[in-house]
């Protein structure tokens, strides 16, 4: 069989989250046959006892509150889609979806607490209408028109974050364990975040007993075993070299593909080293992983890229609708602040983006996806049909046999055939309301994967029907488009910002006292905060327990110090302390770097530190700066001695805010 997508032997997909495709690029062009676009006559109604009127789609001003539009969150369950596309909860079997039901659904939603400069308070219907602009979305818009989008690419199914994503990558949204009922039961799909979730415990994540509850086979597994040769090697601490691998998940805050038993069982969330999860861009270094990856030869066969769904550690850049702040005594409470900004997802997409650029010959051979996992309530005018169903055997309730609602997709190769993509290989199929030609969805991407590096079937009846990107990108002989220069220099304001931002000292503080605030032991209820607390908590703890850490965890080694230690072999805390086991190594390492031997014995001491289990870079600087210089020195203090000398030195360096808890620091003196 023929590859589908002509000399490309990487596919890189960033998934981000909740907006439909009107919401994003309805005036991307101007409607018609070739473009299913917003013509601005669109509209919903509402009617008592909420707000009575008529709303039509509009495009809001590019303003400072602008990119947070909509918020509060809108509704997101499975019922409150099914009013948002058929004006009930409870649609009849065959019945058409009419899309007059989003306002409805929004103004039924609770208000969000104010927050200066952005929308806030009950949810007004208007806004539920609004699309972004090119001002807005400037990355989005730049790279939608200078490669492809698909104007027919439909979330998997008309339900939420975890759903979607377990169906990009297993085709199947999963089913709910088996009853244990001796009688034998239809079994159950999974519809709602929290089916996910249930059944999870605070206290065993943190004891190291996360149990991921998906179990079906997924992409990821089928490229292993389709080359052994590429599977990742166990966990370690130290560096045994860069393998190539099949796969890898970049993730920010929370892996949420982890919920997935074989990505989890491919975590290393204690070590540095092996598996296939990884951070896109570890604390505070210069370079990513994923550029890492790409500069070294080592970019797998398919990537897949995740956000940052909160602000507890980045800013978030998911563009989810609504806050970014979860509160974890509350994970179910609604419209946490403050809102997500598209803008800071826009600077995402242009380091993805740059990045690739970077490596011409790398960005020719490989294809990257940008979609949304689902449309987070946002309105869209196109019903979407009929699909087939992932289940080999009836379930009881949702049979997952309609798509969910379009979702933006952006398709980026220089040699990609735009400015719209459809698909040409969609299956007719007989269902149960009538001849229907499958299209494209999350499943596509697994389908298009197996049909491109030789994967055999795929795993799902569903994502064995769905169209593939066949005819998206053109022979290697063609004209390449060349990147638009806006992109480049958005992309590289974005990241001197980020340069010229300086280190927050007090951020690991705030974190750690974030963590400690959760007392309730499940996890329950519908909210995408439960997952990404289950799986950001994973990650947090390994941070703690870690022994090895990236060079940019100590404070005062800055980024030419690190390029040069990369390139030198070191890249990570571990390895420099093997590397500096003498006064005359300090001194090899400090010409290596064109610093004082002084700076390179502070770096020794700050890694010597890192060793202390839970202390983390911020608190070795702040020890040090305390006078506390090695775990001798640790060892020896009274923790109430310290844990005044620590606020006292967090106020002289001006930390805002900082927070220590004195068990925190007891903690430390008896593991030093």
């Amino acid at each position: 069989m023929s590859q589908p997508l002509p000399d490309i032997d990487h596919v890189v997909v960033l998934m981000l989250e909740n907006r439909s495709f009107d919401n994003l690029f309805g005036g991307l062009h101007p409607a018609g046959p070739n473009f299913f676009g917003l013509t601005g006559t669109e509209s919903n109604s509402t009617t008592a006892p909420l707000p009575v009127g008529t709303w039509t789609v509009w495009q809001a001003e590019c303003g400072p509150g602008t990119g947070a539009i909509p918020n509060p969150d809108p509704g997101e369950l499975f019922t409150d889609m099914n009013v948002q596309l058929f004006g009930t909860k409870s649609p009849l079997p065959c019945q058409k979806a009419t899309m007059s039901g989003f306002a409805t659904s929004y103004a039924s939603q609770p208000a969000a607490p104010e927050f200066p400069g952005y929308p806030s308070g009950p949810p007004v219907p208007r806004n539920i209408m609004q699309y972004f602009s090119r001002q807005t979305l400037p990355v989005s818009f730049a790279l939608g028109s200078r490669y492809a989008v698909c104007d027919v690419w439909h979330a998997a199914a008309p339900v939420q974050t975890i759903c979607n994503r377990v169906f990009t990558h297993t085709g199947t949204p999963s089913l709910l364990p088996k009853s244990s009922s001796p009688r034998p039961a239809l079994r159950t799909s999974r519809v709602n975040n929290g089916d996910y979730t249930s059944g999870l415990s605070f206290s065993a994540i943190v004891r190291g007993d996360f149990v991921a509850p998906v179990t079906d086979t997924t992409i990821f597994q089928l490229l292993d075993d389709a080359n052994p040769a590429g599977k990742s090697g166990p966990c370690s601490d130290f560096s045994g070299g860069d393998p190539k691998l099949n796969w890898k998940v970049y993730y920010h805050d929370a892996p949420l593909s982890a919920m997935c038993d074989y990505v989890y069982q491919h975590w290393c969330p204690l070590h540095r080293y092996g598996g296939n999860v990884f951070r896109y861009h570890e604390h505070f270094s210069e370079e990513t992983n994923f550029e890492y990856d790409i500069r070294n030869g080592l970019l797998p066969t398919y990537s897949f890229i995740e956000p940052a769904y909160t602000s507890v550690e980045y800013t978030a850049n998911s563009n989810h609708p609504g806050g970014s702040l979860p509160d974890p005594l509350d994970l179910n409470g609604p419209n946490f602040q403050p809102p997500i900004d598209v803008r800071d997802g826009e600077k995402f997409l242009a380091d993805v983006y740059k990045t690739l650029t970077r490596y011409p010959d790398v960005f020719d051979r490989t294809l990257l996806i940008v979609t949304y996992d689902e449309h987070g309530g946002t309105y869209d005018h196109m019903p979407p049909g009929p699909a087939v169903s992932p289940f080999t055997s009836p379930v009881s309730n949702f049979n997952y046999d309609r798509y969910g609602v379009r979702v933006p997709a952006i398709l980026i190769n220089p040699r990609v055939a735009g400015p719209v993509f459809r698909p040409t290989d969609g299956k007719q199929v007989e269902g149960p309301c009538g001849v229907f030609v499958t299209g494209v969805d999350h499943t596509s991407i697994i389908r298009t994967l197996c049909d491109q590096f030789g994967l055999g079937e795929p795993p799902t009846p569903r994502a064995r029907m769905a169209a593939s990107l066949a005819g998206l990108v053109r022979s290697s002989a063609d004209t390449a488009l060349e990147p638009p220069e806006d992109v480049l220099e958005f992309a590289a304001q974005a990241a001197d910002d980020r340069r010229n931002a300086g280190r927050d000292l007090g951020k690991s503080a705030r974190m750690r006292a974030w963590y400690s605030q959760r007392t309730q032991d499940a996890f329950d209820g519908h909210s995408l905060n439960n997952a990404i607390f289950a799986t950001s908590l994973l990650a947090w703890q390994g941070r703690l327990r870690a022994s090895a850490y990236p060079l940019r965890e100590i404070v005062a080694l800055d980024a030419a110090a690190e390029t040069a230690l990369h390139a030198a072999g070191i890249r990570d805390t571990g390895a420099l302390l093997r590397a500096l086991g003498s006064e005359s190594d300090v001194a090899r390492i400090a010409a290596l770097v064109g610093q004082p031997p002084a700076q390179a014995q502070w770096w020794v001491q700050q890694a010597g530190l890192l060793r202390v289990p839970g202390v983390l870079g911020d608190d070795a600087h702040l020890l040090a700066e305390s006078g506390i210089a090695t775990r001798a020195q640790l060892a020896a203090c009274a923790a109430a001695d310290l844990h005044a000398r620590l606020l006292a030195t967090a106020a002289r360096l001006g930390i805002q805010n900082y927070m220590l808890d004195p068990q925190v620091v007891a903690e430390w003196i008896a593991a030093a």
